[in-house]
């Protein structure tokens, strides 16, 4: 089991990517911080270096940013391709190999374009750019489903676990965020049926608190049965600032 702590609602503003926090990050215990793909994506090459000599990780999060949009009617398929060239090298460098893609204001389809067209359109991404180009640079992107009113594609892990299936590929799996399960009201008990495909998890507790995380029922309902199932992958939390040490040694006795 790797843990992981992602520095996206923790840094201030959101989103970026923070040394002093990279420092803490390690010293509290947690074996990788978990970047937003976005943010180092548009570092530039001196940020970056920096960034390089600091850390590695095996996972990342939020892949797209929100002004490429992927299952509208006027996404642009080429500019997809050059966004994940620059983004796939740059977290190879730091020695990522799975990439969460969250992503859902990018993910989310708007009129005039109907749920139909939105739901072809993403998955013609999925199938034309995406997948390619994670086999071309050796990264598996894991879908994340994302409660409702946040997206409006792919929101249970059911629905995550459909695509996956549809697509049928190596490099397109699934992640499993236990905060969006809680919001949508999803019976934990998909996790049983999914777990053959999830490769990374996420959890956070009411308002992303990060103290609030250790007392809260359905996340330790839904540790205890991931346990129960063997899941041995990456975890990471996906929170605010806080006390991140206790918060770790709260999660390693959990899971």
């Amino acid at each position: 089991m790797e843990y992981g702590f992602c520095t996206g609602f923790a840094s201030v503003p959101l989103w970026q990517i923070e040394e002093d926090m990279i420092l803490d990050i390690k010293a509290s215990g947690y074996d990788y911080p978990e970047f937003p793909v976005m943010s180092f994506a548009e570092m530039s090459e001196e940020e970056f270096s920096r960034l390089e000599k600091m850390a590695s990780a095996p996972v990342a999060c939020n892949l797209f940013p929100s002004y490429i949009p992927l299952s509208d009617n006027n996404r642009d398929l080429d500019r997809v391709r050059e966004y994940l060239d620059i983004a796939f090298t740059r977290a190879s460098r730091l020695s990522i190999g799975k990439i969460i893609f969250g992503s859902g204001k990018a993910r989310s389809f708007s009129s005039p374009t109907t749920r139909e067209e939105g739901k072809k359109n993403l998955y013609e991404a999925i199938e034309k750019a995406i997948i390619p180009k994670a086999k071309e640079y050796g990264i598996r992107v894991l879908v994340e489903p994302l409660t409702r009113g946040e997206c409006n594609i792919i929101n249970t892990l059911l629905d995550g676990y459909e695509a996956v299936k549809y697509f049928n590929d190596d490099n397109f799996l699934l992640m499993a965020d236990l905060f969006h399960m809680k919001n949508n009201g999803e019976n934990l008990e998909t996790l049983r049926e999914c777990l053959p495909s999830i490769r990374h998890i996420h959890i956070a507790g009411k308002d992303r608190e990060l103290e609030a995380t250790t007392k809260d029922p359905y996340l330790i309902q839904g540790l205890n049965l991931l346990k129960t199932l063997g899941y041995n992958g990456t975890i990471s939390l996906e929170t605010k600032d806080g006390d991140k040490k206790k918060v770790l040694q709260w999660l390693k006795t959990m899971i």
